[in-house]
């Protein structure tokens, strides 16, 4: 059984193969360096025919893939139509609460942090501590800890002039404050999660409105034939990236944010 399902999993690294000498080699991802970090990811997805299927994957320790495996950590407690449950407890096919009602989960997706890994091309090199009542009484009521996959909604009114709508989604990391968020790295090992739904929408975790996963609407500009058939063997739920669907809300830094607020 896969250990996605009881919220375990190791650390895998690999080398890439050398840059072949053959001037008409290419690679696919951004040529930085001859060989890159590698990860192991573990994935359950809900298949078309309500069957629950479980892979194990080895793929770059990049942003891209990422993502959609570093949001929560592990213990963190998702509101489904049954009551809170652990992220590492939940699996395909549970309805979890969401800003469109009660949807299934359609897609899990793991990793581990592991310590001490300052390659220029992973992102999960630490992580972000949300304090307790950082956003207000019992806001969250415990502290969350989450990756640099979580994005937050933000609200401002000023935002509706601007641009139609007064929430966007930005960064949990972009926050990082020294009080309120937490920049840590943990001494040991810490398995991280992501989830999907049908369409993208937010979630309530711990009081806090959270995105749930999408690759962003870009996301097939810069790939490489090779390197989008690696992305979508991770997701046998879907058989193209426009199966993703739409973004709900506008996605910013808190840098961007900033600056329309103060103009």
């Amino acid at each position: 059984m896969s250990s996605l399902r009881h919220g375990t999993s190791s650390m895998q690294h690999a080398l890439s193969a050398p840059i072949p000498a053959d001037r008409n080699a290419r690679l696919e991802s951004q040529p930085q360096r001859a060989t890159s970090l590698m990860r192991k990811y573990e994935c359950a997805a809900l298949l078309p025919d309500l069957t629950v299927s479980f892979r194990q994957h080895v793929a770059p320790a990049s942003p891209l893939f990422e993502d959609s495996a570093s949001a929560f950590a592990r213990g963190t407690l998702i509101q489904t139509v049954r009551g809170p449950v652990a992220i590492e407890d939940l699996l395909p096919g549970d309805y979890i609460e969401t800003a469109n009602g009660a949807e299934p989960v359609t897609w899990i997706g793991s990793t581990t942090y592991v310590p001490g890994r300052d390659d220029a091309s992973t992102s999960l090199t630490h992580l972000t501590r949300i304090t307790t009542d950082a956003f207000g009484l019992g806001k969250p009521a415990f502290d969350l800890m989450v990756g640099p996959g979580a994005r937050m909604v933000v609200r401002h009114d000023k935002l509706r002039t601007m641009l139609g709508q007064d929430s966007v989604l930005a960064p949990v990391q972009d926050y990082t404050d020294g009080d309120r968020f937490l920049e840590i790295t943990p001494a040991g090992t810490v398995q991280m999660y992501h989830l999907m739904v049908r369409e993208h929408t937010t979630i309530t975790v711990g009081g806090i409105e959270m995105e749930t996963y999408h690759p962003g609407k870009s996301i097939g500009q810069d790939l490489g034939q090779n390197m989008r058939a690696l992305f979508l063997s991770m997701f046998p739920n879907l058989t193209d990236l426009n199966d993703f669907g739409q973004v709900s809300l506008t996605r910013s830094t808190r840098k961007v944010i900033e600056q329309l607020l103060d103009s």
